[in-house]
């Protein structure tokens, strides 16, 4: 809904912002979760620019020659938007990740990596008030002193944070040099490659690492040990890797027969961090990490037939196809767009800029098309953001929003949809005494939006 990006030469001195904010789509219901949390407001988005403008601004500022693409937790979350935004606009999807000297860099697993090994503290590190330790951005920022220009969660408050937290990063140069070599894949791969397989079962040799990750939460101490047990058969580009400080590791499923994994699958330059298993690191692990590690590997060692079947089905182990899936989220289902479909995609971007008040030129541009997903993911475009009249396809999606009809994204989940939305929205209202005079605001704007949707749309 809201973008903020502060662009910076290599020293982290700033050279120009961007802000803007996207108009609400007429396909989407908004998640009250949600704008409780951002507190944006319906004024706001109705003044901004259409999702179909912003993306092609977007990926223009992304895809500038030499950009590092760079966020807090931006790997794990920010980059999957960022993704499917280009891709349903028709733009292409992973170019900002690796062409014309571009790529991305998360700072999320830079501050775990920090929280664990650095000396001197590069920042103080804030704790909930029951005592815990954590990494959010606000509380880091607030506990630190940082100056930014609005409330946490507002997108330029975060960038500003950001920035801020890299510079004292920056402060202890080799560490910093050295986490941001995470995140270029030859440097990722080398390092990996680089570690003996030193672990020993029956004939069989293994990589034993340490890994960061904020996932793995404060008791760990963001670290744990891991085993790799191979790369993912379907997915060249995914690496596997077991952690051994889990008991239940070394447990025998008795439905399956197999051990009971949950493999990260690790690829080149992600949000996971691994670190050879030397003592300055392995040190930093918890006693139970280490005397579960060792119990895990014997357990390993104990059931050596069970152990290699667990791995060759992990690594056979391919995404079911999801049918149904709506044509938005299909980037991973339908792989990159064919030639034909590209040229498709120059005529449509040609065809541009659009105007709403010229619905023929809109539905001139649809009878240029050839290929059915361009096609679709054209003609929704143009129907969102413009006022091209809605397609059969598109219609049915609108009435599946209204009624509560499933609609499946890539990982099999639903779209939130009306009656979704409104159950969500009452259960924050029983919940409103835990909120600020904005937050009970966002409720009510909300509460207004979604009792005119449906007749919004139906208009529409």
């Amino acid at each position: 809904m809201s973008f903020a990006g502060i662009r910076t030469d290599s020293r982290l001195r700033e050279i120009d912002r961007t802000c803007l904010t996207i108009r609400l789509r007429k396909d989407i219901i908004p998640s009250p979760g949600a704008f409780v949390t951002h507190c944006l407001s319906f004024e706001d988005l109705s003044d901004g620019q259409c999702e179909y403008q912003a993306a092609r601004t977007l990926h223009e500022l992304f895809n500038t020659p030499g950009t590092v693409s760079l966020g807090y937790n931006s790997l794990g979350f920010d980059d999957e938007f960022l993704r499917f935004l280009f891709y349903r606009n028709l733009l292409e999807p992973y170019t900002h990740q690796y062409a014309n000297g571009c790529s991305r860099a998360d700072i999320l697993p830079v501050a775990a990596l920090y929280k664990r090994f650095s000396t001197p503290p590069a920042i103080q590190w804030p704790c909930l008030d029951n005592g815990r330790p954590t990494l959010k951005l606000e509380h880091i920022a607030r506990k630190n002193q940082f100056k930014t220009s609005g409330p946490a969660h507002d997108a330029l408050a975060d960038v500003e944070a950001l920035v801020a937290l890299c510079r004292r990063f920056a402060l202890q140069s080799d560490m910093w040099m050295y986490a941001l070599g995470f995140f270029d894949k030859q440097t990722d791969l080398k390092r990996v490659e680089t570690i003996p397989e030193a672990c020993r079962i029956q004939d069989h040799f293994f990589r034993n690492a340490l890994m960061v990750s904020s996932s793995f939460g404060p008791d760990a101490g963001y670290l744990a040990p891991v085993m790799h047990i191979g790369g993912a058969i379907p997915y060249t580009n995914q690496q596997l890797w077991v952690r051994l400080d889990r008991p239940e590791c070394g447990e025998i499923d008795p439905d399956t027969g197999q051990f009971n994994w949950f493999p990260v699958r690790k690829k080149p330059a992600d949000q996971w961090l691994v670190l050879p298993a030397l003592d300055r690191f392995t040190n930093k692990l918890t006693e139970t990490a280490r005397k579960t590690a060792g119990d895990v590997i014997a357990r390993f060692r104990e059931n050596v037939s069970v152990f290699l079947d667990t791995i060759e089905v992990h690594r056979a182990y391919a995404y079911p196809e999801i049918p149904d899936m709506d044509p938005d989220a299909a980037l991973y289902q339908d792989g990159f767009f064919t030639a034909s479909e590209k040229k498709d995609i120059a005529r449509f971007h040609a065809a541009g800029p659009f105007d709403n008040t010229d619905i023929s030129t809109l539905s001139r541009v649809m009878t240029i098309l050839r290929t059915p997903r361009v096609k679709t993911l054209a003609a929704r475009i143009l129907s969102r953001n413009y006022q091209l009249p809605a397609t059969p396809e598109f219609k049915a999606h609108l009435e599946k929003l209204s009624s509560g009809g499933k609609i499946f994204g890539f990982r099999g989940e639903e779209k939130l949809t009306l009656p979704g939305a409104a159950n969500s929205l009452s259960t924050l209202v029983m919940e409103q005494e835990t909120l600020n005079t904005r937050q009970h605001q966002a409720l009510d704007h909300i509460d207004a939006y979604l009792c005119e949707w449906q007749t919004m749309i139906l208009k529409g």
